[in-house]
């Protein structure tokens, strides 16, 4: 019953008049729906149809280019070179002098270069060596130049101030300890004072 009063209102809403005159009529409903009346006064929905436009639309294929578009090169970042770190240090030194030289550190190992002394024509310059990593340390090499007060350079030379015995572990440089390590000579002219350079060159662990 409450269809039919339904159907009469879209009937009266869109001024159709329904006549046995004519076979089927098509109906459309407030919300949308069409309804077919039959001239037997009965009716049914009707099933909405896929529009053209929609089913063109589902069955539009992108085109796609016959050959990718080539990219604009992009322009590779300019190099920047970055100066090598290095710890080399410089100090001047009184022979003599009770208060040690310098002191270098890489990788866990310190070098303290103690305080200079003059003999039999040598420059002489005790080291002490301190292992503060995790890793036995078997070989410490370093690179010492001398120079005189005035910058003339008087001798370079590359010293392994801590060398282990090969396969005795008790001669390693243990983790978290300090030893003296070998003497630097230097066979030179003597002069009161001196600038030197050093760096700790070498580091091996075990």
């Amino acid at each position: 019953m409450k269809s039919y009063v339904l159907l009469a209102g879209a009937l009266l809403s869109n001024s159709v008049f329904v006549s046995s005159a004519f076979a089927d009529q098509m109906v459309t409903l407030p919300d949308g729906k069409q309804v077919l009346l039959k001239d037997d006064f009965t009716w049914q929905y009707v099933a909405p149809k896929q529009t053209e436009a929609a089913a063109t639309t589902s069955e539009v294929a992108v085109p796609v280019s016959a050959a990718p578009i080539a990219a604009a090169p992009i322009a590779a970042a300019p190099v920047v070179a970055v100066p090598v770190a290095t710890n080399t240090r410089g100090t001047t030194i009184v022979v003599n002098s009770k208060k040690p030289s310098l002191q270098l550190s890489q990788s866990g190992v310190d070098v303290v270069l103690g305080a200079s002394r003059y003999e039999e024509g040598e420059l002489i310059i005790p080291t002490a060596i301190t292992n503060q990593g995790t890793q036995a340390v078997i070989l410490v090499s370093v690179n010492i130049s001398v120079f005189t007060a005035e910058g003339e350079l008087l001798a370079e030379e590359e010293v392994a101030v801590w060398k282990s015995i090969k396969r005795m572990a008790d001669t390693y440089l243990r983790p978290k300890t300090g030893e003296e390590g070998k003497l630097i000579k230097l066979d030179l002219e003597q002069h009161p004072e001196y600038q030197i350079k050093a760096e700790i060159t070498e580091v091996l662990a075990r």
